[in-house]
């Protein structure tokens, strides 16, 4: 396999072609975006009506039904059409918010299997948990189950997960702290927000507008992560010069635990040996502008 670059880790988030895409509405606000192979198929659905959108390339699709209770039907009506039909995986029972813009009111709920289907931005919390060694510091790093419908088998943050809809930052990161890494309470509370990352990553037919929330969490080192949930079959405690080979390497990376690793390398100097001033200034203006 060849050599990855720390730049290609950071497009592989990047580059959507928003232009095969065609945005769909509620109450005339634009809250989503479907493939444009897609579109034929909400065109027939009932739960969907065609409507003109000028500022959008003269095509777009508005969700019917009012009020979030309502909304939130429609949609689960829909969503159950497309998994018989197989252009879904079966729901998950795990409901995202469906917002408009910046507006961080719901206006509807969608089941997490369709969030990337409908083109929802969704936002997750990812941690780097560190220790402090003699020899240096060491990053923790998760390695997925292989029974994961997603990147099965791939290198992962310590911990990371997808904020449910009426859960903030910090809720989710401590519901994963206990779930994917057995961490007390106590201790996944001493977690430090470092910010966040945002892309717009195109997976197929499939538009991801995300949000990650960073977080950094120095450990104890006789502290060791036992996963609870089934989500991570191994955990790796690695010196940052391996984890920062691994990412300029053919390590298996989920794409957007790279981004975060690659963020949390940089902000703590961990490439300032390796790198120019110019050239980790461009990793993180790239960074920072992935959507």
């Amino acid at each position: 396999m060849e050599s990855i670059t720390y730049l290609d880790r950071i497009r592989a988030c990047s580059g959507a072609d928003l232009g095969a895409f065609v945005p769909w509405f509620v109450d005339g606000a634009v809250v989503g975006y479907v493939h444009r192979d897609r579109v034929p198929i909400l065109e027939r659905d009932e739960g969907f009506a065609a409507r003109g959108c000028a500022q959008e390339q003269g095509r777009g699709l508005e969700l019917v039904g009012t009020g979030f209770t309502e909304r939130s039907s429609v949609l689960a009506s829909v969503v159950g059409r497309l998994v018989a039909k197989g252009e879904l995986r079966p729901p998950l029972g795990e409901f995202y918010p469906v917002t408009a813009g910046l507006v961080p009111e719901p206006l509807l709920q969608v089941d997490r299997t369709a969030v990337a289907w409908f083109g929802v931005r969704a936002a997750g919390v990812h941690l780097n948990g560190w220790v402090r060694l003699p020899s240096g510091v060491h990053l923790w790093v998760a390695e997925r189950s292989r029974g994961k419908r997603t990147f099965p088998g791939h290198l992962d943050n310590l911990v990371a997960g997808g904020s449910a809809i009426g859960f903030q930052p910090r809720q989710t990161l401590e519901k994963e702290c206990h779930e994917e890494a057995g961490m007390p309470l106590e201790l996944a509370q001493r977690a430090i927000a470092t910010g966040s990352l945002r892309y717009a990553q195109q997976d197929g037919r499939s538009y991801k507008p995300d949000r990650l929330d960073l977080f950094d969490l120095e450990l104890p080192p006789d502290f060791l992560p036992t996963p609870i949930d089934g989500e991570v079959q191994a955990f790796h405690l690695w010196p940052v010069d391996k984890v920062a080979a691994s990412l300029r390497g053919d390590g298996l990376w989920k794409p957007n635990c790279a981004l975060v690793v690659l963020d949390f390398l940089l902000r703590r100097g961990h490439l300032d040996r390796e790198l120019s001033v110019d050239q980790r200034w461009a990793l993180w203006t790239a960074l920072r502008w992935t959507a």
